[in-house]
């Protein structure tokens, strides 16, 4: 399961922990003092544990969908479902991006922040390993072919960015001129046919 699920469920862990402990001391009190709501304590715990309460319940859920979507792929939305290329040429630049986040990389571990649309200097993905050591991703959801410069360019945004590892995530083809230059280096190029055996495996 992808790493940030395990954080979510421990942190809803605790917080469900914390919810029966006060939910525990509101009833004692309730138990011992009798209905004595009009007590401004007891008023306080009330009002903590129903919002305690509500947020637990809204995260637990969250949680169990993602969950679902990630044991059972074809219950998740396309992030979660292996697509062929016909499929991620469907998808919007963006859509693609977030695809490439969660199927490819979140599932390894990583944590994988999608820029979006923002101003992100040529960085569509960033991730995250456990040790703390950062990679970029660039996306290219297109049919032709990617050239030397762009590898290139992505080589120096790598640098820029104090990343210690690259990725060039394209539905396309990869020149071998832009293999070769990537010889050595730390980047890893995925073109249209590994994209799509990653997404199955």
């Amino acid at each position: 399961m992808p790493n940030q699920y395990h954080i979510r469920a421990a942190a809803l862990m605790i917080g469900t922990v914390v919810w029966v402990i006060i939910y525990g001391v509101l009833s004692y009190r309730l138990w011992v003092q009798g209905l004595a709501i009009g007590n401004p304590l007891n008023l306080a715990l009330i009002a903590i544990a129903v919002l305690l309460g509500v947020v637990m319940l809204l995260g637990w859920r969250a949680v169990g969908r993602g969950w679902l979507a990630y044991v059972f792929p074809w219950l998740g939305d396309f992030k979660q479902r292996a697509l062929n290329l016909e499929q991620m040429y469907a998808l919007t630049p963006s859509e693609f991006e977030a695809y490439v986040a969660q199927r490819i990389f979140a599932r390894q571990g990583y944590d994988a922040l999608n820029t979006r649309d923002t101003k992100d200097g040529g960085i569509d993905i960033l991730l995250t390993n456990r040790q703390g050591q950062r990679a970029v991703v660039q996306c290219k959801r297109a049919s032709g072919t990617v050239g030397e410069p762009v590898v290139r360019d992505l080589y120096g945004t790598m640098i820029n960015a104090g990343a210690t590892h690259s990725y060039l995530v394209t539905t396309g083809n990869i020149s071998a001129d832009a293999r070769k230059w990537a010889v050595g280096k730390p980047i890893d190029l995925i073109d249209g046919r590994r994209l799509v055996q990653l997404a199955r495996h």
